[in-house]
């Protein structure tokens, strides 16, 4: 998965970069987005800590507000200012050839490549993303993040080192790496028809000790839940919605398949089946979230580690 730096100034464009840093989050996982890299302890040299946050950084999202070139009295650019952060973060990812995606804020403009350090390279041709915070903020951050999702499953050599397009992915609304389509087949529709069938393999076929299909029911959904964050990083909030659509149909599932085959009614004849049933629905819920809660874990872990 992406790692997304938010390269914004604070005077210009603080309140709205706050936002795009909370739908990122939301999004790719708080572990996978950093802001206020220039938020440094006193003592320490800001262009090696800029260094060494980007070092990790796969996109680096340039917030452009009204007032991002922000003139001096004498009518000189920050930008102009060896010792101006938001250059250096630009500067760092230029060098470091880091896909950057220019993101206009509330109607700024792209600035013209003369009001730019010529260490910018081509930043100024760069096609930028618009953002608002009015009511197509959502849908304008969809097409961001498909921006972003596209840009780093692209095979080597198809986009630029350090560019990319957000305006083009307005033809694609949604990538095929994070497809809420794919998603649902892949961790909805899969795990809940291996838990049909081994479910009908073990109660059905082979008449087998139920506690076989309480381990499956409790390590498919986990394996999953686990897949959903490793491999796809969806949040808690499409976790906890999978999880208890997932424990509930299965069930459901189950139910009508013994009924079918032993031609009992479908709905529980008492309490101890309706117990059963919900035990199963909660086992399968709470699997799949404890798998997603693992391969959170194991991913800051490994972070950590990566940063020491």
């Amino acid at each position: 998965m992406p790692t997304i730096a938010i390269s914004y100034r604070r005077s210009d464009s603080s309140a709205i970069a706050g936002r795009i840093f909370d739908r990122l989050t939301a999004h790719f996982g708080e572990d996978s987005v950093f802001m206020d890299v220039d938020n440094i302890p006193v003592g320490v040299d800001f262009r090696s800590r800029i260094d060494e946050t980007l070092h990790q950084t796969d996109v680096l999202i340039a917030v452009i507000g009204v007032n991002w070139l922000s003139h001096d009295s004498t009518g000189l650019s920050r930008l102009q200012e060896k010792t101006d952060p938001v250059r250096a973060e630009i500067e760092t990812a230029v060098a470091r050839k880091i896909h950057i995606i220019p993101v206009l804020v509330d109607g700024a403009k792209m600035p013209a490549a003369t009001e730019l350090p010529a260490e910018f390279g081509n930043f100024a041709y760069l096609n930028a993303a618009e953002v608002a915070t009015g009511r197509d903020f959502r849908s304008q951050m969809e097409r961001l993040i498909d921006a972003i999702n596209r840009t780093i499953a692209a095979p080597n050599g198809t986009a630029p080192a350090h560019a990319v397009s957000p305006q083009s992915s307005a033809h694609h609304p949604k990538g095929p790496q994070h497809s809420w389509k794919v998603d649902f087949t892949e961790y909805f529709v899969m795990p809940l028809i291996l838990l049909l069938v081994v479910h009908h393999l073990i109660v059905n076929a082979f008449n087998l000790d139920t506690k076989y299909l309480w381990i499956a029911s409790a390590a498919i959904p986990c394996a999953f839940g686990f897949a959903l964050f490793w491999l796809a990083r969806r949040p808690i909030g499409a976790a906890i919605a999978i999880a208890i659509a997932l424990g509930i149909v299965s069930v459901a599932g189950m139910t009508v398949s013994q009924s079918l085959n032993s031609g009992d009614p479908i709905m529980p004849q008492s309490r101890f089946e309706w117990s059963d049933n919900i035990n199963f629905a909660a086992v399968i819920t709470f699997s799949f979230l404890v798998g997603h809660a693992l391969a959170r874990g194991l991913r800051t872990a490994a972070r950590k580690v990566i940063k020491l």
